[in-house]
């Protein structure tokens, strides 16, 4: 077994600072109190071997796909999201290393240079894959397209192991590590990585270090974009070959499995014009191939030019265009739908939120997105606006979703107009997570919610907790001591020590 080393733990705070620690869920609020102690957290985490932590079970929710159904999601807490990345880090320049080399374009995604808080170089690879595809399906009369079901939650964490042994054997240790918390955080089952944090990433492209190698041996001509597989040959019956004994291999060896709803045959020319060269297509990789690893929180994503509109005129000009290419499509175009909404971000443009709260479930896929976007225009005039459609959406079926209400909460308990809202106020102290209530309480003032909650405190689960002790900083300063001081003492957790003297601190 293994220490993480200092450094890792340098990397994965500045990684969290910039970028983010889920794909899906607001960021938490508890890493402020481990930065506010971070000497102490570097130095437990460094000096404790990671099969001696305790870990405690991410947030799993469900996160609704474009085209139907749900993607299981989830978010790691703070502490475990340090550790997560800092075991990333340790082994992904040897991933990289034993990758096909990048100028060959056979492995396009998110290619792997660990530099500045980042996992990963300039670019994420999309517009390689497209480049590549055209290459191929100019060579050759067929391709075979394909990708694996569900692949995250289907890895298996000893073949995960494995792999990265397999990239470096000085790592063996690490691997191990690697292995054990993933297992202990799925509750010792031995299958699925969490889907949205970006230690996620480094962890499937180990997976795929042998299945590119197994297509390469067989001088099989490919490129893929994480498990999206394109593969080429002038002969149909050769790429059926390939693809049955692609699915015996990818059992065998990982267990895993075809999708067959997304696999299929199409003649090269057909997938050029049908495909590459389709004007929507053409449009919509340009913008595709410009997401990078972006912090969602940021305006970096928004500085991408549009490609549906002439450059002689503004995206709010000509958001009425860009808005009917969603609505006109069938079913939500993710990198579309993100580029309308961060846009409509950066510039505060109000008039698109008649078109989001109207199609409000054509836009579930990116319910992240929709709240950043109106939390950035949700100014007194905006409320006194559109008070009605949000507390609508308050009382709607789209509450029951648990990763829609978790955003929704996250939204009204930052702003205090909304909060001053009688209906939205007794939605927030009667219908929603303690963490909501905390940060409510915290927006608000209200000291009764914060000393009614400090007197049952031991009722609550550890995260609940964390929220009263930080709503605890509106307390009169000597009665917020005397009680934080108490909670410090009897506490068993380190996070809840490092959460009490942050608050402490706050004047």
């Amino acid at each position: 077994m293994s220490l993480i080393s200092e450094q890792s733990l340098e990397f994965a705070k500045e990684h969290i600072k910039k970028y983010y620690d889920s794909d899906f869920f607001p960021k938490s609020e508890n890493y402020e109190a481990l930065w506010h102690s971070w000497d102490e957290v570097k130095s437990e985490l460094s000096s404790t071997n990671v099969t001696k932590m305790l870990f405690k079970s991410p947030t799993t929710s469900t996160s609704t796909k474009p085209k139907g159904g749900f993607r299981v999601v989830q978010q790691l807490g703070a502490t475990e999201t340090l550790i997560y990345t800092s075991l990333a880090c340790t082994v992904a320049e040897a991933i990289e290393n034993k990758r096909v080399p990048r100028t060959d374009n056979v492995a396009c995604s998110y290619r792997i240079e660990i530099d500045n808080g980042s996992f990963f170089s300039n670019g994420n690879g999309f517009q390689n894959f497209i480049d590549k595809s055209q290459d191929l399906a100019s060579e050759f009369s067929y391709i075979l397209y394909t990708d694996i079901t569900d692949f995250y939650n289907q890895i298996y964490l000893h073949r995960l192991c494995n792999a990265i042994s397999h990239s470096d054997h000085t790592l063996d240790n690490v691997a191990k590590d690697v292995e054990h918390f993933l297992s202990t955080l799925n509750g010792k089952t031995s299958q699925g990585i969490p889907v949205g944090p970006a230690a996620s990433v480094v962890m499937a492209e180990a997976i795929l270090l042998d299945i590119d190698e197994y297509l390469i041996n067989q001088d099989i001509k490919h490129t893929r974009y994480v498990d999206d597989y394109r593969i080429f040959s002038n002969s149909k019956e050769e790429l059926i070959s390939i693809l049955e004994s692609l699915t015996l291999y990818l059992y065998k060896s990982h267990r895993l499995t075809i999708a067959t709803d997304k696999t299929g045959i199409m003649d090269s020319k057909e997938y050029i014009n049908r495909v590459m060269f389709n004007h929507y297509e053409i449009e919509k990789n340009e913008i595709i191939s410009k997401i990078e690893v972006f912090n969602p929180y940021s305006d970096q994503f928004e500085e991408i030019d549009n490609p549906f509109i002439d450059t002689d005129h503004s995206f709010k000009e000509q958001i009425e265009l860009v808005s009917q290419r969603i609505l006109d499509n069938d079913y939500l175009d993710l990198g579309i739908a993100r580029y309308f909404i961060r846009k409509s971000k950066k510039y505060k443009i109000s008039k698109s939120a008649e078109i989001i709260f109207d199609n409000f479930e054509l836009f579930l896929p990116v319910v992240n997105d929709v709240f950043l976007y109106l939390d950035r225009i949700s100014d007194d005039a905006f409320i006194n606006e559109w008070e009605n459609r949000i507390i609508t959406l308050m009382d709607s079926s789209f509450m029951q979703r648990d990763l829609v209400k978790t955003w929704f909460e996250w939204y009204i308990s930052r702003n205090k107009k909304l909060l001053s809202i009688r209906k939205v106020s007794q939605f927030v102290f009667t219908s929603t997570s303690i963490n909501c209530q905390s940060k409510a309480a915290i927006e608000l003032g209200k000291i009764s919610w914060i000393r009614d909650k400090k007197s049952d405190i031991t009722k609550f689960n550890d995260e609940d907790r964390l929220a009263i002790i930080r709503a605890a900083q509106i307390l009169p300063k000597d009665e917020r001591t005397h009680w934080l001081n108490f909670i410090e003492k009897n506490s068993s957790s380190s996070m809840e020590k490092w959460m009490t003297k942050w608050v402490k601190s706050i004047q």
